[in-house]
């Protein structure tokens, strides 16, 4: 069943005010995170669209200190977090990587502006395009990665302290 393209943008303009709106209480913010994260990798799922082969213009680029610093403003308890260097093989023996949480966000919401301005400038379909097919070569990775870590520290399994 697929998701209808405005619930689709409804999940994109949720997300995107939860990282910019100041009036959002702190102690509701990573509890909404996590479920804008959670509603954002279902409707992924659901996407459809008919490819749209319109010649249209990048969308502008994204100030990414400026977007890093308002992310690091409104989720202060995020930082760095351990990521396995493997899953599915060299068990208990892999190299742990570190990952970003505001860096993830920063990046999903880069992601969310360009879906966003091509739904206004270009069509429904060349932003539900780019959505499914960014989700795939790049954002999923920062959402699974911050799952995770929001899992462990919102059910109290790690410390909350800013690193």
């Amino acid at each position: 069943m697929s998701a209808s393209p405005q619930e689709i943008k409804d999940a994109i303009d949720e997300f995107i005010a939860l990282v910019q709106d100041d009036a959002i209480p702190a102690e509701d913010r990573l509890q909404r995170l996590r479920r804008a994260l959670d509603h954002l990798a279902l409707l992924q799922h659901d996407v459809a669209y008919t490819f749209d082969e319109g010649d249209y213009p990048d969308a502008p680029d994204t100030d990414y200190n400026a977007l890093r610093q308002l992310v690091s403003a409104h989720f202060p308890e995020l930082g760095y977090y351990n990521m396995p260097g493997s899953i599915t093989q060299h068990i208990s023996a892999t190299d742990i990587d570190v990952a970003d949480a505001i860096d993830d966000i920063a990046d999903i919401t880069r992601e969310l502006y360009e879906v966003r301005w091509r739904w206004e400038h270009t069509s429904v379909d060349d932003a539900l395009w780019y959505f499914k097919d960014m989700y795939f070569l790049h954002w999923e990775a920062h959402l699974r990665g911050l799952q995770l870590c929001l899992q462990r520290l919102l059910r109290g399994h790690e410390e909350t302290d800013a690193v």
